[in-house]
């Protein structure tokens, strides 16, 4: 397993392509770990589990496969919303949405843990920021609600522009992003994009992970 500090793993990150594997969307010719190393070979520098239904150990098991995957890859891995299945399992990091373990609890429990959270607006960003979260994504940029039934409406790239114009943190754009329209959200600022879908639920997850990233990269480039 690679060890390493939280700062260094923040510093090698690439934000571009952030894949949240959901059990829920996968295709039914994939499993997860086969889902998770296609993106990997398409250039994702980040991998969420974000598992809704499994019991903990499932979890913790699922979460050092996914692990050692990343390692491979010098990728970061993220749990969403379990700090203790993230410690349990040894991993990157944790994303921590506004219903979970405050930003500042989890800080003080896991030094050492990459802490994500997520934000609609500049207010919530700068007060996540203080709290001690090393990102945030921030949504919903469009339609949402296939993958998220509770997703706020949408809120349109400029919300990346807003927050990142607050915050000295990676921001990452998420909320129906395809790679139809990520090149509008990283010219407003954001670091990179995450998806579920358009990843987990391809045809070819390897190539949806490289035109995501390619989209990206246009709209970095425009900035």
């Amino acid at each position: 397993m690679r060890v390493s500090s939280r700062q260094e793993k923040l510093e090698r990150t690439d934000w571009r392509a952030y894949v949240i594997l959901d059990p829920r969307f996968l295709h039914k010719e994939r499993d997860l770990l086969e889902t998770a190393q296609l993106a990997l070979r398409g250039g994702a520098g980040v991998l969420q589990l974000r598992d809704k239904e499994s019991d903990a150990q499932t979890l913790v098991e699922r979460a050092q496969a996914l692990q050692d995957l990343c390692d491979g890859y010098d990728a970061l891995f993220i749990v969403n919303d379990r700090v203790d299945v993230a410690l349990a399992a040894g991993c990157d990091g944790v994303h921590l949405g506004p219903h979970d373990i405050p930003v500042e609890r989890a800080r003080a429990i896991a030094p050492d843990l990459v802490i994500g959270s997520s934000a609609g607006t500049a207010e919530v960003a700068k007060f996540l920021q203080g709290q001690g979260a090393d990102y945030l994504g921030v949504g919903a940029i469009y339609d949402a609600h296939p993958s998220k039934p509770d997703a706020s409406a949408p809120r349109g790239p400029q919300a990346v522009a807003l927050v990142t114009s607050q915050v000295e943190i990676p921001v990452v754009g998420i909320g129906g992003i395809t790679a139809d329209n990520a090149a509008a959200v990283s010219a407003h600022g954001a670091a990179g994009v995450a998806v579920i879908r358009q990843v987990v639920a391809s045809d070819d997850p390897e190539a949806a992970t490289r035109a995501l990233r390619q989209a990206v990269d246009r709209g970095l480039k425009s900035r």
